[in-house]
């Protein structure tokens, strides 16, 4: 049985997710999903290459890539200043008081391409597993869509590389013309 709360290693990819403490609800709105992403923008970004992500009203799922040079212990620090930084903006504009998030978040290390394959699938999945979604590509707090697009933060290039074959979105069930998507010029969060 894999231990979720051993410390992170100094390279390497993994499977962070997190979820709100009790029955409380993370995200209400557009508003504070995207405070939300800025602050993975701002603490995270810098040190590791996300591969996919999905934010969840009340949990959150992130695939990440170490950078070269980052530790374990940084990338344990940035994630805890994105959850903590969310949680004193969400306290202070929800006057509300206390822990927002599960102390400490969970991380599975990635180890071998399947595990990779099917975490890619199981974040983009979130939403139409907990029957917020019934298509992918209606979920907006998610990197799905992200991946076909030419604008975005994330590891769109590697994620679809990653894949065999003609088109990483089919044969992840992802979606069906990832050339159309890619020519559009929408911008995504991440």
């Amino acid at each position: 049985m894999p231990n979720h709360t051993l410390p992170l290693d100094n390279d390497g990819m993994y499977h962070i997710y997190n979820r709100a403490v009790g029955n409380e609800i993370l995200f209400r709105s557009e508003k504070q999903y995207l405070h939300f992403l800025k602050g993975i923008d701002k603490y995270l970004l810098p040190k590791a290459d996300i591969w996919s992500y999905c934010l969840m009203p009340n949990h959150f799922h992130l695939l990440i890539k170490i950078k070269e040079g980052t530790t374990g212990e940084e990338i344990s620090k940035a994630i805890s200043d994105c959850c903590n930084g969310y949680t004193k903006w969400l306290n202070v504009s929800q006057k509300r008081k206390g822990n927002l998030f599960m102390r400490p978040f969970k991380r599975n290390k990635i180890k071998e391409d399947s595990h990779l394959a099917w975490t890619i699938w199981y974040i983009h999945r979130n939403p139409l597993h907990h029957g917020l979604a019934n298509d992918l590509n209606n979920w907006k707090f998610s990197s799905y869509k992200a991946i076909t697009s030419t604008k975005t933060k994330i590891a769109a290039l590697e994620v679809l590389d990653f894949f065999p074959a003609q088109s990483a979105c089919k044969r992840c069930a992802m979606v069906s013309d990832c050339a159309a998507l890619r020519s559009t010029k929408v911008s995504y969060f991440l």
